[in-house]
């Protein structure tokens, strides 16, 4: 049986949906005020990777994420560019679309913009005024009291004392500093500062603020109350923590029974920021190792809840891996009938039992708490198994199609695999082949420098290169610029 650990509960357990069969998750989506950084990306591979375990596992999966395009910062943002708010951050939420195919990340079912829902957002404020636990402040604005929410601060573990209990500790930005447990904005009166960003509402023109958005969008498709939850831990206060008081203070029912959060994602040790300039966007990181599926495979396969330590060693790495499996699955697609070899002494194990070994281990790991660390290692073991069978002429057509067909099971829930190669055009391929012949023409006159601006042009173009001394090899991944 499943079993996920709940931040709810800080504990793990096993894992019931609502209704047998079919699971209901939101997943917090991103701000569109630029491109998603890989620290965004790695929290949405993260709900990628579950929710295909569940439809591996069988289940119906009913899957929304929103999409923030109205708050502060995409204002802002939007005044700078000199562009309407709708205009600019369609532009980003195309590009994340974009980064999404390249990941192999599914789209979900239902993708929600903020400003397509503000008649939601509207009503469950007006809910909040009239249960008494909002209220029209002396500014314009309507805030949630959260002295009112007995349990407000428990699933952030926040201590009484640190609560503001008084209406005048209030807070009108939608983001702020993480140990201030006040009163905040729900809906913010209209401002000169913010243009012609706003909406009619029975307490006076204004827009919605950033937290009840995704209360407002995630009930309005999957209920009052639902499944899982999912987000980075960075978001568990103080955004989760309003998103619990907003909903069940409006609807009086347990809003989330499964709360998921990924760990931070950190470069080289150290905290994503723009003071350090370590701030990556996929683009970037495409430039230095052009295979996406690196990157999903780096992620996927590490401990969520850990985190990871991104760095440009490691991504390289991942990429080796992937290649390895890669070359498995070539090495299986050329097998022809009558390759295997009856003759020889040492009888093998059957392919049938070491794939139902391999996917015995495979449901086991992952059942723990998505425990990836430990599946991926076990189909290292079970792809090395393969490559010895295949060297010693145990395969035949009819097996390799069993472990093939394995591979893609699998594959629907790891994604980092492909079984078609990357179709080239003649021209591309004489192209790459000339340049190819330029950078080993200046590698053997030691002209470093220009051999490493052909290898840059080349990796841009999404070739990776692999020298040896038989020369050098290559092989195209596909144009990610």
């Amino acid at each position: 049986m499943l079993k996920l650990y709940n931040t709810l509960t800080r504990k793990k357990e096993s894992f019931k949906p609502l209704n047998p069969g079919e699971v209901k998750i939101y997943t917090c989506g991103p701000t569109v005020y630029n491109y998603a950084h890989i620290g965004n990306l790695s929290a949405y591979l993260f709900s990628d990777l579950l929710k295909r375990y569940l439809r591996y596992s069988g289940y119906k999966v009913i899957d929304v994420m929103n999409v923030t395009d109205v708050d502060d910062k995409t204002i802002k943002a939007s005044q700078a560019n000199n562009q309407p708010l709708r205009e600019y951050t369609t532009f980003f939420i195309k590009e994340l679309l974009e980064d999404f195919k390249k990941l192999n990340i599914q789209t979900p079912r239902v993708l929600c913009r903020a400003t397509d829902h503000i008649k939601e957002m509207i009503g469950l404020v007006k809910k909040l005024v009239e249960n008494n636990i909002a209220y029209v402040a002396d500014d314009g604005s309507v805030y949630y009291k959260i002295s009112k929410f007995g349990e407000y601060g428990k699933f952030a573990r926040l201590k009484k004392d640190e609560l503001k209990n008084e209406a005048s500790g209030r807070v009108s930005n939608d983001e702020y500093k993480k140990d201030e447990a006040v009163d905040f904005v729900l809906w913010k009166k209209r401002s000169e500062k913010d243009g012609p960003v706003f909406w009619d509402s029975p307490f006076g023109q204004g827009r919605p603020g950033w937290h009840i958005e995704c209360s407002a969008m995630s009930m309005n498709y999957l209920g009052d109350t639902f499944d899982i939850h999912t987000g980075g831990m960075d978001l568990i206060f103080p955004h989760h923590q309003n998103e619990i008081a907003q909903s069940e203070g409006a609807t009086g029912k347990r809003f989330v029974r499964y709360w998921l959060h990924r760990g931070f994602l950190k470069i080289d040790s150290e905290k994503m920021s723009k003071s350090l300039g370590n701030i990556y966007i996929l683009k970037e990181v495409l430039e230095k190792v052009p295979d996406p599926l690196a990157f999903r495979y780096l992620v996927v396969t590490s401990n969520y809840r850990l985190g990871l330590n991104f760095t440009f060693k490691s991504l390289k790495m991942a990429s080796i891996s992937v290649s390895r499996f890669q070359n498995t699955i070539k090495r299986l697609t050329e097998i022809k009938d009558g390759n295997e070899n009856s003759a020889v002494d040492k009888k093998p194990e059957s392919v049938e039992k070491i794939i139902k070994k391999s996917e015995n281990n495979f449901k086991k790991y992952m059942d723990d708490n998505l425990n990836a660390s430990k599946a991926i290692a076990d189909l290292f073991d079970f792809s090395k198994k393969v490559n010895s069978l295949i060297d010693r002429n145990q395969i035949d057509a009819s097996k390799a199609k069993l472990i093939l067909e394995y591979f893609k099971r699998v594959n629907e829930v790891w994604g980092f695999l492909k079984f078609e190669e990357e179709k080239i055009d003649a021209d591309l391929e004489k192209e790459i082949k000339a340049l190819i012949k330029k950078r080993d023409e200046f590698r053997s006159q030691n002209d470093w420098d220009k051999a490493d601006k052909i290898r840059d042009q080349l990796v841009r173009m999404g070739v990776e290169i692999k020298d040896s001394d038989n020369g050098t090899k290559w092989e195209y991944r596909g144009n990610n610029k």
